[in-house]
């Protein structure tokens, strides 16, 4: 089973998640950057529309869910830096929050665990405290949570 452990450093503008998913290093980077991939665990399963997706150093990513109960969130980023199989750095815009401007700066540093198992090291410094704490409480841990566990069945089962 996926494993995620999401800290909230007191005082500080981070999100920190570690995360450890059963499948090859190469299948969890890939599933970050190919389209066809990413749509299918990101967003859980839910309906998806993808207005834009490049997978590439400047890329943009910007997406639509839609839930069974119609619920509607947009997610926008930029690809800032690719580095095959070792890291990712893009900015991550959660559309859910009202008005637009609630960006944040993600790294995210992929290493081989033991056996079949991958770690993730994810790091998200947004521009202010408010930013944040909006984060932290539009449910992100739990959606966050089903991601993980959605990439992990996605690539378990191929």
């Amino acid at each position: 089973m996926a494993k995620l452990k999401v800290t909230v450093p007191e005082n500080s503008l981070d999100i920190i998640g570690e995360i450890e998913i059963k499948a090859p290093l190469e299948k969890v980077f890939e599933a970050y950057i190919k389209e066809e991939v990413f749509v299918k665990w990101f967003c859980r399963g839910n309906q998806v529309k993808v207005n834009k997706f490049e997978g590439k150093n400047g890329g943009v990513w910007d997406i639509e869910e839609k839930d069974p109960e119609g619920n509607e969130w947009g997610f926008y980023g930029v690809f800032h830096e690719i580095a095959d199989n070792e890291r990712i750095i893009w900015t991550f815009e959660f559309m859910g929050m009202g008005e637009r401007g609630h960006v944040s700066l993600e790294k995210i540093e992929f290493s081989k665990g033991e056996g079949n198992i991958t770690k993730m090291k994810s790091t998200s410094t947004f521009f202010n405290q408010e930013d944040r704490d909006g984060m932290v409480d539009s449910g992100m841990e739990e959606g966050w949570r089903k991601s993980i566990e959605a990439l992990e069945e996605l690539l378990t089962n191929e």
